[in-house]
């Protein structure tokens, strides 16, 4: 019989290798440094984003904001930051600029070239292309 291998490449939690080792599989994992660790949780914060973008139901949702949270924490940690920072914050930004209550979507801005705030956009174009 052939031994497949399939490469993964991606942050995973402490008792995974175990439990793949449980499950017959070979894992081939390292412990990473501060900066390598800084990276991967980042990244892993962008696939588990898009994992609570495409969840299902209201059950699917709650774990997958389940594992961004614990990726959050995580990446926290590692920069000494604690949830009271983070939710002093959140509050302050929430005083600051409101929350999301009122649901607001802005489709569009218009600016005169030269305002601060055009160059702000301008300075963005992967984010804010410019409509005709």
């Amino acid at each position: 019989m052939a031994r497949l291998r399939f490469r993964v490449e991606k942050l995973i939690r402490d008792h995974l290798p175990q439990i793949m080792r449980d499950q017959g599989l070979s894992v081939f994992e390292r412990q990473l440094s501060d900066a390598d660790f800084d990276a991967a949780l980042r990244a892993k914060l962008a696939e588990e984003a898009a994992e609570v973008a495409a969840s299902k139901d209201r059950e699917d949702l709650a774990w997958e904001l389940a594992d961004l949270s614990e990726v959050i924490q995580a990446l926290a940690n590692l920069h000494g930051l604690t949830r009271e920072d983070i939710e002093t914050r959140r509050i302050a930004k929430r005083a600051e600029r409101g929350g999301f209550d009122q649901r607001i979507y802005n489709a569009a801005v218009e600016a005169d070239e030269g305002l601060p705030a055009a160059d702000y956009y301008l300075a963005r174009p992967h984010q804010y292309p410019r409509q005709p």
